[in-house]
């Protein structure tokens, strides 16, 4: 008798195939062909947990989310750990982050003209802000008007974070973390170095 199959956990599996794809080759690579080739399946199995590419293409960019949302709890759930390290996690700084972010680029410009991925755009983009609350008021718990310098922070990191993409050579992950330190006490009015 063959095993049961965890049908979410296939549908994790093919969407982390399509993320792959479309970090690797852009978004055109991630045709439901290519991806059950990838997989090893036939495209009928693609298609039975994905009514269409639309679906399967949304859950690849919900998967590389994840993963950084992951990522970033992995950090956080460790006492030791550095408040602003943790939100370096947002940045291109290995593989993974570069993976994600490559995934995110491709999407942008889709959510202009889909309202449905521009509102999961927004409801990730709101998620970071809330990791940056989080980890700000640890390392800043004083500050005052903490959700502005929140905001400011995902915006600063957002920045590095394309830069490095385009110019990989000059912003590696010790000029990502230098950079992004000195924002984030630029935001926090905090002058002492670190």
């Amino acid at each position: 008798m063959p095993a049961p199959v965890d049908h979410d956990e296939k549908r994790r599996e093919i969407a982390a195939i399509a993320a792959d794809l479309i970090a690797e080759r852009g978004l055109e690579a991630a045709t439901i062909r290519h991806i059950a080739a990838r997989a090893g399946f036939s495209t009928t199995v693609v298609t039975h947990y994905f009514a269409n590419k639309r679906a399967l293409l949304r859950a690849a960019y919900r998967h590389a989310a994840e993963s950084t949302q992951h990522r970033f709890d992995a950090l956080a759930g460790s006492e030791l750990s550095d408040p602003l390290a943790r939100l370096e996690i947002l940045l291109p700084i290995d593989e993974d982050g570069r993976r994600a972010w490559r995934v995110y680029f491709q999407f942008w410009p889709m959510a202009d003209h889909d309202p449905e991925l521009a509102e999961e755009q927004r409801w990730w983009s709101a998620n970071a802000v809330g990791l940056a609350r989080e980890a700000l008021k640890i390392a800043y718990p004083h500050v005052d008007d903490i959700d502005r310098r929140a905001t400011m922070a995902v915006s600063a990191l957002q920045g590095i974070a394309i830069q490095s993409l385009f110019d990989p050579d000059n912003w590696p992950a010790e000029r990502q973390r230098e950079f992004w330190r000195a924002n984030a006490r630029l935001i926090m009015g905090d002058s002492a170095i670190r």
